[in-house]
């Protein structure tokens, strides 16, 4: 059996997947763990046929049960290693956190009837580009806005900018 730590990076990937889904966006997987566990990836037509535009958006994906959801912000302790690689600014593909946060209870991650399967909370996206570097060692506590739940909605926006060559 998976360990639950695991548990949670699956039910993770699979909330990012349906809403990439969702919004006809193609995804890949590193085949070596550089800290960006997801790329989303831009599909156009061209001469009726589907081609990833160019246009893609690397994700570093977490799970909790321990963030803290009161107010308007997620507050969530992320480790120095990954703020690091998530503050650098390049020049290359866009990077956001994607954090999501489930009930404390593993009993109530997922209910599921003939209807409907609900995966319970939800996820928060955060851009860290061109954040100061940390003094810290271990952990940064980040203040995520609760505005930016990953949907299908911001999803489409964050690309929208991508595409348009804009920041995150």
């Amino acid at each position: 059996m998976l360990t639950r730590n695991q548990r949670q990076e699956a039910l993770c990937r699979a909330y990012m997947q349906a809403v990439a889904a969702k919004c006809g966006l193609g995804w890949s997987r590193a085949d070596q763990d550089y800290g960006f566990y997801l790329c989303l990836h831009d599909i156009i037509t061209v001469e009726q046929r589907r081609a990833e535009s160019g246009h893609k958006l690397d994700i570093q994906a977490k799970s909790t049960t321990l963030a803290g959801t009161h107010g308007p912000f997620i507050r969530y302790d992320l480790e120095v290693k990954n703020y690091n690689d998530l503050q650098l600014v390049t020049k290359g593909t866009p990077r956001i956190l994607v954090v999501l946060v489930l009930p404390s209870a593993e009993a109530d991650w997922i209910s599921q009837t003939e209807k409907e399967l609900v995966l319970q909370h939800c996820a928060y996206w955060f851009s860290l580009k061109g954040r100061e570097p940390t003094s810290n060692r271990r952990t940064v506590r980040l203040q995520i806005p609760r505005a930016n739940m990953f949907s299908v909605e911001a999803l489409r926006v964050i690309m929208d900018r991508i595409r348009r060559g804009e920041e995150l």
